[in-house]
């Protein structure tokens, strides 16, 4: 018996076979510990991920601080990460922060537009699917 993974951008499309996960064995369990997402499996090595499932995310938000429609300056390059943690009175329940940048030191500007970098390694496998970005500006 052998775990594998599906993706899908949405529960009412098709899902897409993506591959097996661990090494295989009747009973397999998915847990929260450590900070780590497990495959508990009973062979000797279990499966370990501490999520998100793309190796490195890179953000990076211009501003068109003169108001003609090209961005004037570039915050540098900030890795971005979800947050995992235990929901009080749950075994299997994990809530997920999602992944955030200060913007707070921008300047003021007419326009804003924000840049991705996705790093991933052949051994990961992972498809990463960004479903929303916020921006929010406060007065």
């Amino acid at each position: 018996m052998s775990v594998g993974w599906f993706t899908s951008s949405s529960l009412d499309k098709q899902f897409e076979f993506c591959g097996s996960v661990g090494q295989g064995h009747p009973d397999p369990d998915v847990c929260f510990a450590e900070g780590r997402f497990w495959l508990a499996t009973q062979p000797e090595e279990d499966s370990i991920s501490r999520g998100p499932w793309t190796e490195s995310i890179q953000v990076r938000i211009g501003v068109d601080t003169d108001h003609d429609a090209r961005i004037d300056t570039w915050t540098d390059w900030q890795e971005v990460k979800e947050g995992y943690d235990y929901i009080t009175d749950f075994a299997k329940q994990v809530t997920r922060t999602p992944a955030e940048l200060d913007l707070s030191a921008l300047p003021a500007g007419y326009g804003y537009q924000f840049e991705l970098r996705l790093t991933d390694t052949p051994e990961n496998k992972s498809k990463p699917i960004l479903d929303q970005v916020q921006l929010h500006f406060e007065p």
